[in-house]
């Protein structure tokens, strides 16, 4: 097993977040905001909508993206995913996506794959 650095940069109500999880190759690890330390659910418990994005990154591959869960545990938005070494970050792009209290960013990584 190896650990994969995964990171998104979003904006949520015209303000940047920057959310990340040092994730364990294999299992479903879920983001959280580099400040507080709290998953998006937490952080805007009261609403919002994600405005806009930038490509996510990871060290390794990450096998379905960057997934934004609704309360019910169904897929809002799927975030893309690059990684730095091989290619760039895209600019901003418009998400338009809204979340709320008991949603998660999570992704799924694999080393193998990289």
């Amino acid at each position: 097993m190896s650990n994969s650095n995964i990171s998104l940069e979003i904006q949520v109500n015209g303000m940047p977040y920057i959310f990340n999880v040092d994730a364990t190759d294999g299992s479903e690890s879920e983001l959280t905001n580099l400040v507080s330390n709290r998953g998006i659910g937490d952080t805007f418990s009261s609403g919002g909508v994600v405005q806009m994005a930038r490509t996510g990154y990871c060290e390794n591959y990450a096998i379905s993206g960057i997934r934004l869960l609704n309360e019910q545990g169904n897929v809002a938005y799927q975030f893309p995913v690059v990684n730095l070494e091989s290619q760039n970050v895209n600019s901003p792009f418009v998400v338009n996506c809204p979340v709320g209290l008991n949603f998660k960013l999570v992704a799924t990584t694999s080393a193998s794959l990289a």
